[in-house]
């Protein structure tokens, strides 16, 4: 009998451990299963590319900018930049403000001569047309650009379109910059003035729901102040995880410089194997580069080097068989990997708040995510670094990498 008595209870106490295993690896397993579906670094030899500079929005004296375009140019290019779109108002006519006082006249630009048919609507384009060098004259990559301004600002790129008028709205500006091959973003959102209309979540929803990636492929995130960059970043979130990862939203990082002594501290930078305006676009498609933005404005003129101030990444590495994303960094203090925010609901008024909707959460901490075992990640996850000196904030931001149910 006590042998039996010993047999019933080592079955017994194998049955318990069995069920606590059991049990163990329903919560384990409680996570969906992933598997990662938008990679925009997919394909980069990081160790052979190089990381171009990027400066997708500035302006001149042909609209609201303080400086000849020949100044900015060589800005832009002593500071390091290779990859540059003068993109000025299209509903401006030049020296707006040597009329205004706060440029001297004999700084006025004399430019366009002669005025082209669609004056003011033009795009300061070619350089050499107005004054300034070629691009390939300073090794740069050039494109054609304009800000759409009549309505919500739009970056329109790689054509020479400018609206004539206020009759167009925002979906026939979009579509016109489609027709003629070009490439579009959304500009500064969460801008806090009487001169701007902000916009509820639901009107940028409609605006990607109704324009394909292939021309609107996506938003400015640090175009903003410091008190409004959580309108901006927020909004990005919201859009993400409204549609990754089937249709994607790249973020971009600009300073919209209007006068060198005063500019945002922002930039892009694409890790190209050659530099052409082809690399650039493919990149400006496909989400192939990052960003960053530090809390700072300060002259442009006088900065140190981005590489001694902002996170660097070295390489981002994908395993798909492992579920993991790692990042190869220096000179920073914290990774941070942000997903989906817990709510789609507004918490507050968009037209007063520069905080309307809930941030994208943080699911991680660290230089590798392992997305197959980490609770909480949703659609997508992007990366901030953050690098921090006394006050000032340096932060590096991926584009998001997206994810689907394991089949």
């Amino acid at each position: 009998m006590s042998c039996f008595r010993r047999i019933v209870g080592i079955v017994l106490a194998g049955l318990c451990i069995g069920i606590a295993a059991i049990a163990a690896g329903c919560a384990a397993s409680s996570e969906p299963a992933r598997t990662i579906v938008v990679n925009p670094y997919e394909g980069v030899d990081w160790s052979t590319v190089q990381h171009h500079r990027a400066a997708l929005h500035v302006h001149t004296l042909q609209s609201d900018g303080h400086h000849r375009l020949e100044e900015v140019l060589a800005a832009y290019h002593k500071a390091g930049f290779t990859i540059l779109s003068i993109t000025d108002h299209d509903n401006m006519k030049p020296n707006r403000h040597v009329e205004g006082g706060r440029v001297p006249k004999e700084q006025a630009s004399p430019f366009p001569d002669p005025k082209p048919a669609d004056y003011p609507a033009n795009t300061t384009w070619p350089w050499a047309d107005f004054g300034g060098p070629a691009p390939q004259d300073l090794g740069m990559v050039g494109i054609e650009g304009n800000e759409l301004s009549y309505r919500h600002h739009i970056n329109s790129f790689f054509n020479g379109f400018g609206a004539p008028d206020r009759e167009m709205d925002e979906d026939a500006l979009l579509l016109e910059v489609k027709k003629r091959g070009g490439l579009a973003f959304l500009n500064h959102p969460g801008i806090d003035a009487n001169w701007w209309t902000r916009q509820p979540v639901e009107w940028y929803v409609e605006r990607f729901q109704k324009h394909g990636p292939d021309y609107l492929v996506g938003i400015e995130v640090t175009n903003c102040s410091v008190p409004t960059e959580k309108y901006d970043e927020g909004l990005w979130d919201q859009l993400l995880a409204r549609f990754m990862p089937h249709r994607p939203i790249w973020g971009f990082g600009t300073d919209d410089m209007h006068t060198l002594n005063s500019v945002r501290e922002s930039d892009a930078v694409f890790p190209l194997n050659r530099l052409s305006e082809a690399n650039v676009r493919l990149a400006m498609e496909t989400g192939r580069f990052y960003f960053r933005k530090s809390s700072r404005r300060d002259d442009f003129r006088q900065r140190r080097r981005p590489e001694e101030l902002f996170p660097q990444i070295k390489a981002i590495r994908v395993d798909a068989k492992a579920g993991t994303i790692t990042i190869d960094a220096s000179n920073y203090d914290t990774i941070k990997w942000i997903s989906a925010p817990e709510s789609l609901e507004p918490q507050a008024d968009y037209k007063t708040s520069n905080a309307p909707w809930p941030l994208g959460r943080v699911v991680h901490v660290g230089k590798t995510l392992n997305y197959r075992q980490t609770p909480g990640i949703g659609n997508y996850v992007r990366v901030e670094l953050h690098r921090r000196d006394g006050e000032d904030l340096f932060r590096t931001f991926t584009n998001p990498f997206g994810f689907a149910a394991a089949q």
